[in-house]
């Protein structure tokens, strides 16, 4: 079983993200309401991908971002950018390996292929 965490600070879009996993066998997900709580789970646990917002408080996901980045324990584990923001946010991540992006809404079909795809890559 692949473990993800989702770092995204919204209710709504947690509870999304709740529905689109249940029942699901094929990855254990975490989800976590912002960065802080997100890094505390990375020295915790070992991911197999991070599905992350861009627009949160206090630390925005690029800022994250580039942080887990220039972690040695989390500079390999792919993420998967899902955000509002148009593709232009990837432009600043772009530089970086294992960087993927999604926007906003996304389908349970088109997750679970981009998933496959990231992870089995």
């Amino acid at each position: 079983m692949r473990k993800i965490l989702i770092v995204e600070d919204e209710k709504d879009m947690q509870e999304i993200y709740r529905d689109l996993f249940e029942g699901q066998a094929k990855y254990e997900v975490d989800i976590e309401s912002g960065t802080m709580p997100a890094l505390r789970k990375l020295t915790a646990k070992n991911y197999d991908l991070i599905i992350l917002d861009i627009i949160m408080e206090p630390i925005a996901g690029d800022s994250f971002f580039v942080y887990l980045r220039s972690d040695n324990k989390t500079s390999s584990i792919p993420v998967l950018v899902v955000s509002v923001l148009g593709p232009e946010i990837m432009e600043k991540l772009r530089r970086v390996d294992h960087a993927f992006y999604m926007q906003k809404p996304v389908t349970k079909e088109k997750l679970f292929e981009k998933l496959d795809d990231i992870i089995t890559g």
